[in-house]
């Protein structure tokens, strides 16, 4: 098997300067060489860094499309793809290539790790070979499962659309809350049965305008102004981050107003709740009709993150606000 590896950036490639840690430029090489050290590990591997390495605190959607274009580049000529990438903004990557690359036939998968790998007591290797580990069962079909754009990390594989960065410091820093595991790896793997046949694989990589989603956030006392500079003529999707069920205050009806203005001239407003876990129930409360009123439309469970780039692609494929809130 030929599996791709590429570093855009990322602890797990960095190493100690007089400014702290920063990244390797012979990361690629240091890689290499641990691979070709395990007598296991017959694959073809070509490992590949950035010339620009993106610290992910600094990535953006422009940087989501660089790495699908250059995925898509050479899809012909490897059977497997792993994105080495920075944890702090994981999951939002992680969610952008699963829309751009939609029902994947081949293994698309995102790691990287809380500790660099040049120390002693590092995850690095672990969530690389982890990866390695989910291309080959996935090659081999013996997982149940065919492809698809996945993260791996700590264990644990999470499809790309519902991976969520819920701890600093823990090994196992990324959950799936909604949607059960991929696999979860020990010893063995540990599949999540699937009897459902993927559809055709759709690879769609638009420009995406870094100024055209939101987030808005909900908190007690917030006021309209607070979300005003938020929803400016550019803008065109925002993520509402609402209490519990999909709630924000009713009694303001300022802030709904400014809701109103927003999806009336096309803003495509999804709410997502603030929660760690659960659904939003539009309508459930008099306070998330409210937002229902407004124009507002349920993301249901997906975590904030998928819903950001989900805005993202499909503003970026051109979409009308129309088909926008149906696809939710």
């Amino acid at each position: 098997m030929k599996i791709y590896i590429a570093y855009t950036g990322g602890t797990i490639g960095m190493v100690p300067s007089e400014q702290g840690l920063v990244p390797d430029v012979a990361f690629a090489d240091h890689l290499a060489k641990q691979l070709n050290g395990f007598d296991e590990l017959t694959h073809d591997f070509v490992i590949q860094s950035y010339p620009d390495l993106i610290d992910s605190s600094n990535a953006a959607p422009k940087d989501w499309t660089m790495i699908a274009r250059d995925i898509d580049s050479k899809w012909q000529e490897f059977d497997a793809f792993i994105v080495l990438h920075g944890t702090d903004t994981m999951a939002y990557t992680a969610a952008a290539l699963s829309f751009m690359f939609a029902d994947s036939d081949k293994s698309i998968i995102v790691t990287g790790s809380q500790v660099p790998m040049f120390k002693a007591r590092t995850d690095a290797m672990i969530n690389v070979l982890g990866a390695i580990s989910a291309c080959e069962a996935f090659a081999s079909e013996g997982s149940g499962h065919v492809g698809g754009v996945s993260l791996f990390f700590g264990g644990r594989l999470i499809k790309g659309d519902r991976a969520h960065k819920g701890h600093t410091s823990d090994w196992q820093a990324f959950s799936s809350p909604n949607c059960p595991e991929r696999g979860l790896l020990g010893i063995d793997w540990c599949w999540q049965e699937s009897s459902q046949a993927a559809p055709p694989m759709t690879v769609q990589i638009p420009e995406m305008a870094e100024d055209a989603v939101t987030i808005l956030p909900v908190f007690p006392g917030v006021q309209a102004e607070h979300w005003q500079g938020l929803l400016n003529e550019k803008v065109k999707g925002a993520v509402l981050l609402s209490y519990g069920a999909g709630n924000a205050p009713d009694k303001n009806a300022d802030l709904l107003a400014l809701l109103k203005t927003a999806t009336d001239r096309g803003v495509v407003v999804v709410n997502i709740s603030q929660c760690g876990a659960g659904s939003v129930v539009a309508g459930a409360y008099a306070a998330g009709s409210a937002l229902v009123e407004a124009g507002v439309t349920s993301g249901k469970d997906m975590t904030y993150e998928a819903a950001f780039a989900k805005l993202h692609f499909l503003i970026g494929l051109g979409l009308s606000s129309k088909v926008i809130r149906e696809s939710f």
